[in-house]
């Protein structure tokens, strides 16, 4: 029998934006399990890109439990990553320090044979019942609204906060049309507008989201995670090195690379389940 995926497996936006983009780095990530082969594959701009966004992230945090991180940023001279917080400070997103808020927070919902999982930078609670998924960007590529709306996170973040936010919400169920999705983009703070959720959407991505999890699901072998042929995403993969892509810096990186959701330290990150 083939290898294929371990029984009880959760999908988020990452596996399934990465089966997308490669099925055979999905294999040798979520199949295979191989550590990310660090000093083969990460060139200076990628390791500078993946440091600086997960700082950004570390004082967003900081902020939003009031911790004072106005030390740290004068302490920093990273230029860009400065330049990031000044924006943050002085053009947040609408709404962000309503109601309860939760941050750095993992909320994972049942979909047929599967679950699904959400890691959200984060959420909030307004007394009127809505709820509002915030996410931090931190590439320097000019981001585009569309793309962006029509994401696996998108998918995966507004589905499991209407199956599993009353967890984080006393109780009380959301309806698709109380939640909304804000990306914040640190390069861009006024670009990306907030993007709104119907009951049309919500059973369209249950559909999407079940049909894609069982596609990935019933595949076994390792033949049948083939390779991509887009060599520009084999140029900032850190598994190319398995699939004897020549090594070289990775080119771009700095430009438009956006912090993986699975990079960051979940292991102490709260979780919410069904």
């Amino acid at each position: 029998m083939g290898e294929r995926l371990s029984a009880g497996f959760r999908f988020s936006q990452s596996s399934l934006a990465t089966f997308d983009a490669c099925r055979r780095r999905f294999f040798l990530r979520y199949i295979r399990r191989l550590e990310w082969p660090a000093a083969l594959t990460i060139s200076d701009q990628w390791e500078e890109a993946i440091l600086r966004g997960k700082r950004f992230h570390q004082w967003v945090e900081q902020e939003g439990l009031g911790m004072d991180v106005n030390a740290s940023v004068e302490e920093e001279e990273d230029a860009l990553l400065r330049e990031w917080w000044t924006n943050f400070r002085e053009k947040p997103p609408a709404g962000m320090k309503e109601g309860q808020i939760f941050s750095e927070i993992q909320l994972t919902a049942p979909l047929g044979e599967f679950r699904v999982l959400a890691k959200f930078d984060r959420l909030s609670f307004g007394a009127e019942g809505r709820g509002k998924i915030f996410d931090w960007k931190t590439g320097r590529k000019r981001p585009q609204q569309a793309v962006h709306a029509g994401s696996w996170q998108t998918v995966v973040y507004r589905y499991v906060l209407v199956e599993g936010g009353h967890l984080l919400n006393g109780g009380r169920p959301l309806a698709p049309e109380q939640v909304s999705l804000v990306y914040w983009h640190a390069h861009f703070p006024e670009l990306l507008q907030p993007i709104s959720y119907s009951p049309e959407e919500h059973r369209e991505a249950g559909e999407r989201l079940e049909e894609g999890m069982g596609r990935i699901a019933r595949l076994e072998g390792e033949e049948a995670f083939p390779k991509t042929e887009d060599r520009e995403e084999c140029s900032r993969c850190p598994f190319r090195s398995f699939c004897e892509i020549p090594i070289g810096p990775a080119e771009g990186v700095g430009d438009d690379w956006e912090i993986d959701e699975e990079e960051l330290n979940w292991d102490l990150i709260p979780e919410a389940e069904l």
